[in-house]
């Protein structure tokens, strides 16, 4: 079947919101809008408003003078406006009949392919004002296509013609299709407005504008990453947190509908989180009986605190062990390291010391955020962690500065050693002590410092050492930013304009495809738009491993991609691990 002249006869049958402006798009494509339908008001100036001077019919006038017929009525009104014209034989042989309701496919339509006619379902994927506002916003909106596979060549050129992009449904895939789009947007309302009125009763003036960067940077992260964006306490396995939240909203009668949803989505957060194996089943267990109302015991048992090396070592239990080494000022990255720790051992001991050896003489040690009781209870938070060792300095270095040091060697005068020197021989004698006091079967450490995991899995090989070290990747803000410490330095606009480093990381990736070459100028480009706040250091393309530039010869070989750059007067640091397609 090819498809249909470039000029067609259009008859609209319901002038309501999508139908004057679709009527409306297909006349500037060419076609000749010959008949309208119309019962209310409403649909009546609307369609004089987007459809001047087409004759507004009767429904069944209109059918009998289309080529094409656009049914563009409720999804409920269908199945019987449709039996109900080819009852009256108003469909014709070769006519092109096309729904626009997102519930259905061609099938409803199969009383007029009975007649002769050519069936499509054709469903815009957006929200109508049934003004002129939407003939702008159809450029570039995804239509969902279904039709027998000789006409869906006619449906996708419709669509084109629309300024649409074509997506095929399968015609036993729309049902699932159109929930899925009702259930994200129609639900979605429903959740902010119900947000915005527990705002409301807590005495914020303006609700919409305090929920909007968060909501929409929460949209967008899930767009990107799915339940990869997830945040927040049910994904943190916060039960202390999530039983006040159901105090409180149990509490308030203005919104007496709000508990029900928040139980709802959070028991499916918890289901979501529990097989992407971000929480334990204890976790799970106590996040159940916190929206269940009941007390929550033992996901929110606080860890044991020691803070001499004798402490410690009385305190380790014969179990498997993991570690996790911080220097403090925790967030949500070192979280997700304390749970990973927590899927590969019956004991988690978290460290929280700031290493001296580590900074240079114009470093930001004094300054370093030392917050141990905050830190302790995001530690708590979590359920998982079972020891923390929060030494002084002078119990790591009872004698001060340690004769005897790791050295890191070529691997750490790369990269950030050429603006640290020495830095990476502090940060592997304190880990390589930490792994003596500790005696972990795992240690587990975060992509983001890429260049550390790198040094700390050649110390583990070159020494002998009995533990595995495991990585987790970098865990970044919905916006992208990766998570770090330092990012408590950064100005509003100096937040902002930092994005430019996992940006420039995004653009390189997306860019593998063309090789190493591509990789490196996608990412500079991007780079090279950076807001002057931002001075970049270097931007690099190495072995991960060893830290060497990425081999020429080899553009299949995974390779990182390292920034680094001072934002103001910060220093932030990211990477990325780049797969080329054949890897």
């Amino acid at each position: 079947m090819s498809e249909r002249p470039a000029r067609l006869g259009v008859g609209v049958v319901g002038a309501g919101r999508v139908g004057a402006v679709l009527g409306h798009a297909l006349r500037e494509a060419g076609h000749a809008v010959v008949g309208a339908s119309g019962v209310s008001r409403e649909s009546r100036d609307r369609a004089a408003d987007l459809l001047p001077g087409v004759p507004l019919l009767e429904v069944e006038q209109v059918v009998e003078r289309a080529e094409l017929v656009l049914l563009t009525v409720p999804d409920d009104e269908l199945p019987g406006l449709v039996d109900g014209l080819a009852r009256l034989g108003r469909f014709h042989e070769g006519q092109i009949v096309v729904h626009t309701a997102g519930r259905y496919g061609t099938g409803v339509l199969a009383p007029a392919r009975a007649a002769g006619a050519i069936p499509l379902a054709v469903h815009p994927a957006m929200t109508f004002t049934g003004t002129r506002l939407d003939l702008a916003r159809l450029a570039g909106a995804p239509f969902a296509v279904t039709a027998e596979e000789d006409a869906q060549p006619i449906a996708v050129a419709l669509v084109v013609e629309l300024g649409g992009e074509p997506v095929v449904v399968a015609e036993e895939a729309r049902g699932r299709y159109h929930a899925a789009l009702a259930h994200a947007s129609n639900h979605l309302v429903t959740l902010v407005a119900q947000a915005r009125g527990v705002l409301a009763g807590a005495g914020v003036e303006d609700p919409g504008t305090t929920l909007a960067p968060l909501a929409q940077a929460a949209l967008d992260g899930a767009l990107r990453a799915g339940d990869g964006a997830l945040t927040g306490p049910v994904s943190r396995g916060d039960a202390g947190t999530v039983a006040e939240h159901v105090t409180v909203l149990g509490a308030d009668g203005t919104e007496d509908d709000v508990l029900p949803t928040y139980r709802a989505l959070a028991e499916a957060t918890v289901r979501r989180a529990e097989r992407s194996g971000r929480l334990r089943a204890q976790q799970a267990d106590g996040l159940r009986s916190a929206l269940a109302g009941h007390p929550v015991r033992g996901a929110t048992t606080s860890p044991r605190l020691v803070t001499t090396v004798a402490d410690l070592r009385a305190a380790l239990t014969p179990r498997r062990r993991a570690v996790v080494m911080t220097m403090g000022a925790l967030h949500d990255g070192h979280l997700a390291l304390v749970r990973r720790a927590a899927q590969l051992a019956d004991e988690v001991v978290v460290t929280i010391f700031v290493n001296p050896l580590q900074f240079g003489p114009q470093e930001d040690l004094d300054r370093y955020p030392r917050t141990l009781q905050a830190d302790l209870e995001r530690l708590t938070s979590t359920g998982v962690v079972d020891l923390v060792f929060a030494p002084a300095a002078d119990e790591v270095y009872p004698e001060g500065e340690p004769r005897v040091r790791v050295q890191a060697g070529p691997m750490g005068q790369v990269l950030e050693g050429v603006v640290r020197p020495g830095h990476f021989d502090g940060v592997l004698t304190v880990v390589l002590k930490l792994l003596h006091l500790t005696r972990p079967d795992v240690a587990v450490f975060g992509q983001k410092d890429a260049q550390q995991l790198a040094l700390i899995r050649r110390m583990v090989a070159d020494l002998d050492l009995d533990v595995e070290i495991v990585a987790v990747p970098t865990v970044r803000e919905p916006d992208g930013l990766a998570l770090s410490s330092r990012n408590a330095y950064l100005a509003p606009h100096e937040r902002e304009a930092a994005l430019v480093l996992s940006r420039a990381l995004q653009a390189g990736s997306a860019a593998a495809a063309d090789g190493p070459d591509a990789v490196l100028a996608a990412a500079q480009r991007v780079l090279d738009g950076a807001d002057p706040v931002v001075v970049p250091d270097y931007l690099v393309l190495v072995d991960p491993t060893t830290l060497e530039p990425a081999p020429a010869d080899q553009p299949t070989r995974a390779t990182m991609l390292a920034v680094a750059a001072r934002v103001g007067a910060t220093r932030l640091i990211d990477n990325a691990v780049i797969d080329y397609p054949g890897d």
